[in-house]
């Protein structure tokens, strides 16, 4: 873990504070949203058993028959019930997502397929998928639904040219173009939704001094973190505590206490990748998540840290230093509450041994 860092992971301090919550985070839609979208598939799939196998008329198409697109349905419904089962017991996975909207879109594209109508009701089921998946995920999954959604109907139509040149007709054009229209409508205002929503999902997770994460913003995201993790996966954390900054508030005044840590902000922000997390614990407290990476590469980020701050301090003129506690899971716990308590122990041990500026590696749980 020597060579923790490369330079090609480094992000500028002043960037990371823009957006302290970008480390590859999204927002994860709760139980209850993903659970009203898998109750949405499951009524889909019941309707399009039912439209094709109810009645005396045949309504599937040449492409079909009314086995085949039952059999197909009936896969469809397995493949939600596991993946209804899964998101219960995991939030959040981007792949299941993406998976499971695609399965959406052929399941779409079939019906149409199969449908014996030019102008099937399957095609509201895009606009579903489109509208569904942009409001929970956002942007990034928002437009892939467009674009898959479009390149089904394309291949749809393809299979299908004929009928559709023989159906065509005003109603059929305008509901097109009508249906094209509401889609990028959909597309801007979601846009702007999405945006607005970034912006105060970033201040709900700012430190309004430093720019950082706050309190609750690290919990969220080394949450997302640990539970990520390989079984055998380290992960490293770093309980930093400034030495003297009381001092300083006292005989420089708050003012300067605020670019103190502002400034010790940037330079933690500095020194790490962007999948790790820098978070300003309380005070002139600091915590540092370090993903895949253990004890030593802690220590090593650790050193790092403090050379960083005694420059600053030395070029600054102002007397402060940092004590710094490391610690990993699992070692020191499987969740970040436990894991920082670990560290918070070794970070006060340090200045018990050295005084300050020193560094502790937290003891393991049968230690303590």
């Amino acid at each position: 873990m020597n060579n923790y860092r490369r330079v090609s992971d480094r992000r500028a301090g002043q960037d990371r504070r823009r957006d302290p919550g970008s480390q590859g985070f999204r927002r994860i839609p709760t139980w209850d949203e993903q659970r009203a979208q898998h109750f949405t598939r499951f009524v889909f799939c019941i309707l399009a058993l039912l439209y094709f196998n109810v009645g005396e008329a045949p309504r599937v198409s040449k492409w079909f028959t009314p086995l085949g697109i039952s059999a197909i349905f009936v896969f469809y419904g397995i493949i939600i019930s596991i993946s209804m089962i899964t998101a219960r017991k995991k939030l959040y996975s981007p792949l299941r997502w993406r998976v499971t909207m695609w399965v959406d879109m052929a399941a779409a594209s079939c019906a149409v397929l199969a449908d014996v109508l030019v102008l099937s009701p399957g095609f509201l089921v895009f606009l579903m998928v489109i509208l569904g998946n942009g409001m929970r995920y956002g942007m990034w999954m928002f437009g892939e639904a467009v674009i898959g959604s479009f390149v089904c109907a394309v291949m749809v139509l393809v299979f299908r040219l004929p009928e559709y040149i023989n159906s065509l007709s005003v109603g059929a054009v305008f509901s097109s173009l009508f249906y094209f229209i509401f889609v990028l409508y959909s597309y801007s205002l979601m846009s702007r939704i999405e945006t607005r929503k970034q912006l105060l999902e970033l201040e709900r997770n700012r430190d309004e001094l430093t720019g950082l994460l706050n309190r609750r913003a690290l919990f969220e995201r080394a949450d997302l973190i640990f539970e990520q993790r390989g079984a055998s996966q380290p992960v490293a954390v770093l309980f930093a505590d400034l030495d003297g900054f009381k001092a300083v508030n006292d005989t420089h005044g708050h003012h300067t206490g605020d670019r103190v840590l502002s400034e010790i902000g940037d330079i933690m922000s500095g020194i790490v990748r962007s999948s790790d997390l820098v978070s300003r614990y309380g005070g002139d407290e600091f915590v540092i998540v370090l993903s895949s990476a253990d004890a030593e590469g802690g220590t090593v980020v650790a050193r790092r840290l403090q050379l960083k701050i005694n420059e600053w301090a030395a070029q600054s003129r102002i007397d402060v230093s940092v004590s710094i506690g490391i610690g990993q899971a699992p070692v020191h716990g499987n969740d970040i509450k436990t894991v920082i308590k670990h560290v918070d122990q070794a970070m006060y041990q340090s200045r018990i041994d050295t005084g300050r500026g020193g560094i502790q590696m937290a003891a393991s749980a049968q230690e303590s």
